[in-house]
């Protein structure tokens, strides 16, 4: 029962508890479940016998039901072909005026021809020929029709993921699931309250569809493989939000990312210009330096300069003084030879 077991893991306390009701189980622990499975369709309620596999399990409901199923692609792919072949039994035994009723009732419910062909193809084309979003809708309108015969109430978005599908889902399909009695019962119920109202009212009756064994057997195969396929469905929608997410997320770094290397080239571009007028300083503090240098020998040359105009004023101020000093002697030689022509005057007078 590893293929229950996996799928067990993956529903909630509320998914399982349809489960639980029909089992007639105290208690939602997995393992009780599958020992549940494993012997509901042995004489004696599998008393001393060996339990089920999966495998046996729904080849045993296909036995009951006058179903040939195919395991050699593995128990997934049989029990998909299992539960589509119940269904397609179901449709089959509707008059066709009841299939037209049923076609109606899509179109009311918003789906347009390609999903109501898809559905309606069960009949014409066989079970493996319908789309994987009939399937969809089969199983979720399964799962609707199952839990509201139940009283059980499972969070709308868990049985349909799309909103053209709310009104198919508790339409008459979902109750064909159930089988064509349960649907001539309920085909006329508009809403999940209109039923569950009609449902306890003849609740003796459903009580006595779920009596047998086999019958209870049936109806928790088809809740596991509609459950199946809509996880599958639900996840792989998950998936595809991820995805969707994922790529935008991917644009945004690729904008990031253009955005950077922009950035960088504006950086390289003003980094070049720096270089630029780095040089430029570098040539402008070396012309600096020269012309320090000049000035340097510039002003030694002045200095030398006004060493040498030192030392010619020097020059100049001895000369002078040199100067004065013969006028002076000169004068004193002229008062000297005043005096003596006025000794001489008088010595001639």
């Amino acid at each position: 029962m590893k293929h229950i077991e996996t799928l067990l893991s993956e529903m909630t306390i509320e998914q399982k508890a349809p489960i639980v009701k029909i089992l007639g189980l105290k208690s939602n622990e997995n393992k009780l479940v599958i020992e549940k499975l494993s012997k509901i369709l042995l004489p004696v309620g599998g008393l001393w016998q060996t339990p089920l596999n999966y495998s046996q399990f729904v080849e045993k409901i296909a036995s009951a039901n006058n179903e040939k199923i195919d395991f050699s692609l593995g128990i997934a792919n049989a029990e998909k072909e299992l539960y589509l072949k119940l269904f397609q039994q179901e449709f089959e035994k509707l008059t066709e005026e009841e299939k037209n009723n049923i076609y109606k009732e899509l179109e009311k419910a918003g789906l347009d021809k390609s999903q109501i062909k898809s559905l309606s193809g069960i009949s014409a084309l066989g079970a493996a020929q319908l789309s994987g979003f009939g399937i969809y809708l089969l199983a979720s309108s399964t799962l609707g029709a199952i839990t509201s015969v139940l009283g059980i109430t499972l969070p709308f978005a868990f049985y349909t993921g799309m909103s053209s599908v709310i009104s198919f889902v508790i339409g008459p399909v979902g109750f064909l699931v159930m089988g064509v009695l349960v649907y001539r019962s309920f085909k006329n119920v508009k809403s999940w309250d209109e039923a569950f109202d009609l449902l306890k009212a003849s609740w003796n009756g459903i009580k006595a569809f779920a009596i047998g064994d086999t019958t209870r057997s049936t109806l928790v195969f088809k809740y596991f493989a509609a459950t199946r396929i809509v996880l599958t469905e639900n996840f792989r929608n998950q998936i595809d939000e991820n995805s969707s997410k994922i790529d935008i997320k991917k644009t945004n770094i690729s904008k990031i990312d253009i955005e950077i290397n922009e950035k960088e080239a504006e950086i390289e571009n003003v980094e070049n210009i720096k270089v630029e007028q780095l040089n430029v300083v570098s040539s402008i503090e070396s012309e600096i330096l020269k012309k320090q240098d000049e000035l340097k020998s510039v002003n030694n040359q002045i200095g030398q300069l006004n060493e040498k105009i030192d030392s010619f004023k020097n020059n100049i101020q001895e000369r002078i003084n040199n100067k004065k000093s013969i006028e002076n002697e000169i004068l004193n030689s002229e008062n000297d030879t005043k005096l003596k022509l006025s000794k001489i005057e008088k010595l001639n007078n």
